[in-house]
This record gives C-alpha cells, structure tokens and sequence, in this order.
C-alpha cells in the first residue's frame, strides 16, 4: 500500500515539474496541458501543500503573459485581455504559495525562493494594471462584482506581508499608495455603488474622502447613499464635514439647507447661512441662498439686501438678478392686490405708484439678467407676466415668440 501512495505521489511531482517545462517552452509551449497537470496536484495531498506547486499554476498564467509579449515581439499581435485575465487567475495561486512558503519544512527552515519571485511578478503586474484592467473589462459587461473583485487584487498587492522587504527594480517598482491607487479606490467604491453593495461602498468612500481624489464628489456620492436610504442623520453628518471641509463648495449648504427647509426648520436654515457667511463672507452664493430664506421668513428688507451683496460680489451671473427680480415682481403683486381692495381713492393711487415701481425694477432687473444669459426662459416669462399686468400686448407678443424659439 505505501509503495503505491508513494508511486502517486512521485506521479503528481513529476506532474508539476512537467506543468513548468511545458509553459517554458521556448517555442509553441503547451499551456492547456500544463494547467491540466497542475490542476489535480493542487488537491492531492503529495503536493498541494508545496510552494513549488502553487507557484508553477501561477506560472503557467504569467508565462501565458510573457508568451504573448513574445508574440509582440515577433510581429504578432498581442491578446492584451488575455495577459490581463492570466495576471488575475495567477494571484491567488501566487498568494497561496508565498502562504505555504512561510511555514517551516521538515528540516524546520524557512525560505523566501518563490516568495522572492512573486513580489517582483505582483509588483510587475501593479506597474502595468494587468490586474486593474482586467475588472474594467469585466464593467462593460456590467459585472461589477467581478469588477471591484479585480480592482481589490490589483490594490491588495500593495499590502501583502512580503512586500514589506521587496526593493524593488525599474521593470517592477516597489508598490506605492500613490494618487493612482486612491484613484482606484475610487473606481472600487463606485462599482460596489453600481453593483448594489452600498454598505461596501460606504465603508470604501469614508477610507478614502479625506485621501486627497475626488474628495468633493466623494463627499457627494455619500449623501446620495444615504438619501436613497432616507438615511437623514448620516446625510446631515456628511453634509456637515463637507461644509466644514469644502467652505468654497456651495453644494453642501445648499443641500443641508433643502433637508432644512423640507422639516420646517427655517431659523435652523437661517443660522447655518449665517454662519457659512462669517465663514466666508466674499461669497455671493451664501447671501443669494440666504436672500431666499429670508423672503420665506417674510424679511424682505434682509432679503432684498442679500440679493444686492451677491449682486456686488459678482455682477455676472444672472440668477442673482433673476432672484432679486423675482422678489420685487410678487412684492409689487402683493401690493397691486392691497390696493385694489383700498376703499380710498388717494391711498390706491399711492400703492399703485408703488406697485409701478416694483415692477419697474423687476423689468430692470430681468433684463440684466438676460443681458448675461439671453436664454434664460424664466426671466423672459417673468418679463411676459410684467407685459400682461401693463396691457402691453406688443411686448407680450415679442417675449411669446422668443419663449416659443427656446421651448
């Protein structure tokens, strides 16, 4: 009976010897054959626990990699998917040997020879993204689980244990956490996003919002998860650190100030405006966005003076005219009303007067606003309702013709 284990087992190392010389061919090697040697020893208890065996199925793959270089070389075209999708299959082969590698053996020595070799094959594969390019072609098929599988390879090379002591070379560098590899963070999250895994992509974007990528838009990726939850402590949170983090950033106010303002919470709204203004008090976004609260609280003297100091702080964007026209237009309404129902005569004509004069300005400032974005559809059927309240049926004929080129 042991003269037959031993014959098996001496059957399955020859096997994985043979594995190698058929994928080291110098011409036409044999890589189907040699995976189909490789392939049992890996389970059979004569040499699934030796290095040597896992590291030659990773080899087969990487020698796959080298082959169509060699084709290259020749003339030839190179299958690129091909190299990166063998550059995937031979990690965890490789991982499993540098594993078994780190035992003792059965002198009670411990060696690094193939661990020594799969640092510069990984590091080389790192360099090159044959690991990472092989998840981006699993996306177009839209299979972000083997996608974000890939790219967690390609990112994991840079923290295994033996690569602590790995040099380096100029073909395979030592791997860095570079703005390359928070790049690929990035792309990770993202897919874990699209790939329904929202709770893994959390857990990557809030590792990496602070990592100096994309930090904005990763900010803004975590408020849309935990909007679609209706999660509204954790997008509170994540507003907050973006406001604090992004001053400049308008977005994140203004975000925080719609949760606000859907609960109700017009001082709370207010308050943080006034504070992001002492933060920031060059920035007109903050007094046109706190203009309009203003004019929800019925402060129409405040609001009417934050639509001017966004206009002075930048006088080139047309919202800013639009908002402070919009105002005047319904104040002056508001006062057109009062006035119709104003039993004296003298009075009325007053309010009339002034009910003129807001609309006045409104024109006014509608125009400017279409004097910066001639387009801008809003302020020209403001402009059309001004033409209707003053029976001027030529003007309103002109502002209906160009609202219906832009419709």
């Amino acid at each position: 009976m042991s003269v037959m284990v031993t014959s098996v087992a001496m059957a399955q190392m020859k096997n994985v010897k043979k594995a190698y010389k058929l994928s080291e061919a110098y011409e036409n090697p044999d890589f189907y054959e040699a995976e189909a040697l490789i392939e049992p020893a890996l389970t059979d208890p004569s040499t699934e626990n030796d290095p040597y065996t896992w590291w030659v199925a990773g080899h087969i793959y990487d020698r796959k990699i080298a082959w169509e270089n060699e084709k290259l070389a020749m003339g030839q075209s190179a299958d690129r998917d091909l190299q990166n999708e063998s550059a995937f299959r031979a990690y965890d082969y490789f991982i499993k040997s540098a594993e078994l590698e780190k035992k003792p053996d059965a002198k009670g020595k411990i060696s690094d020879k193939y661990t020594k070799k799969i640092a510069a094959t990984l590091a080389w594969y790192y360099k090159n993204f044959l690991i990472f390019n092989h998840g981006l072609k699993s996306a177009e098929y839209e299979d972000y689980e083997a996608t974000v599988n890939a790219l967690e390879k390609h990112l994991a090379i840079v923290d295994l244990p033996f690569m602590k002591d790995y040099k380096g070379n100029s073909d395979a560098p030592k791997p860095q956490k570079d703005t390359t590899y928070y790049k690929i963070k990035y792309y990770s999250a993202i897919y874990s996003s699209l790939g329904n895994k929202n709770d893994e992509a959390i857990e990557k974007f809030q590792a990496i919002k602070n990592k100096g990528h994309k930090e904005s838009e990763i900010y803004q990726y975590l408020y849309n998860i935990y909007n679609d939850r209706n999660d509204t402590v954790n997008m509170l949170k994540i507003l907050t650190e973006g406001i604090e983090r992004f001053p400049n950033e308008v977005v994140f106010l203004g975000l925080t100030i719609n949760i606000y303002l859907e609960q109700g919470k017009k001082q709370e709204a207010l308050n943080m405006l006034n504070k992001a203004v002492e933060r920031n008090p060059a920035n007109a976004e903050y007094y046109t966005i706190r203009g309009q609260i203003h004019r929800d609280l019925g402060n129409g003297e405040a609001a009417l003076s934050d639509y001017d100091k966004a206009i002075s702080i930048n006088p080139n964007k047309n919202i800013y005219y639009y908002n402070k026209a919009e105002f005047l237009y319904y104040k002056g309404l508001n006062l057109d009303a009062i006035a119709s129902n104003t039993p004296n005569s003298a009075e009325a004509a007053r309010l009339k007067t002034q009910v003129k004069q807001y609309l006045d300005n409104a024109k006014q400032n509608f125009t400017k606003s279409l004097q910066i974005n001639a387009n801008h559809l809003e302020s020209l059927r403001m402009l059309r309702n001004i033409a209707t309240h003053e029976d001027n049926q030529a003007e309103y004929n002109r502002l209906s013709k160009l609202i219906k080129e832009l419709e």
